[in-house]
């Protein structure tokens, strides 16, 4: 589980050197709240349906789409890009707030729930017992996260035809587990939802 504490006080530690004290209080703790019931409901739909990888993957996506747009209706709610584009001016940073912002979430979606989502999309496609397949070695999960990180990489620089090369030494790298069927397929879905994650949210945030 979360540690709620932990990520309200990271939070308020980010606001309050942008923003008042009390709208910084209250900014985190519409965040955080909204955040940790979106959670309790996941919890309590994954626990009612443990052995449905459908219903898993259907409701991480779900809570996924429901804290981006929590996110999205605390900045709003709170005029917090109007608080950081004044702060960004007395520190001489010249980046408007809204392309931080969305240099953030890019780089936040890229990693962890990136990941989990294709994890739960394999483990779906799989005909392996759910919990087994789920456990992806952490060099793997790495891979996948650094992969998606130079794919935003160059796309931001125009350089999509690069894109080939990464996704080639990525597959040389597993050439002689391509014997078998089953992992191809789940190597094939995982690497191809991977690139599609890291070029549409790239595309949508830049």
């Amino acid at each position: 589980m979360v540690s709620y504490w932990s990520v309200f006080l990271t939070l308020e530690s980010c606001l309050i050197l942008c923003i008042p004290f009390s709208e910084a209080i209250k900014a985190g703790l519409f965040i955080v709240g909204i955040h940790f019931i979106i959670d309790a409901v996941k919890i309590h739909i994954c626990n009612r349906y443990r052995n449905s990888p459908q219903m898993d993957l259907a409701a991480f996506c779900m809570d996924q789409i429901l804290h981006i747009i929590s996110i999205c209706a605390g900045v709003c709610l709170f005029r917090l890009p109007s608080y950081f584009d004044s702060a960004f001016e007395i520190m001489g940073i010249p980046f408007s707030s809204e392309k931080i912002i969305n240099y953030v979430l890019l780089i936040i979606l890229l990693f962890n729930p990136a990941s989990v989502f294709v994890k739960k999309l394999t483990a779906y496609i799989s005909s392996e017992d759910h919990s087994v397949s789920s456990n992806t070695p952490p060099a793997g999960s790495l891979i996948g996260k650094l992969e998606r990180l130079i794919i935003a990489v160059l796309i931001i620089h125009n350089e999509i035809g690069t894109i080939g090369f990464v996704l080639t030494a990525k597959s040389f790298a597993r050439y002689k587990q391509f014997a078998d069927q089953n992992f191809t397929e789940k190597f094939l879905v995982g690497t191809l939802s991977s690139t599609a994650i890291a070029m549409v949210l790239t595309f949508l945030l830049t």
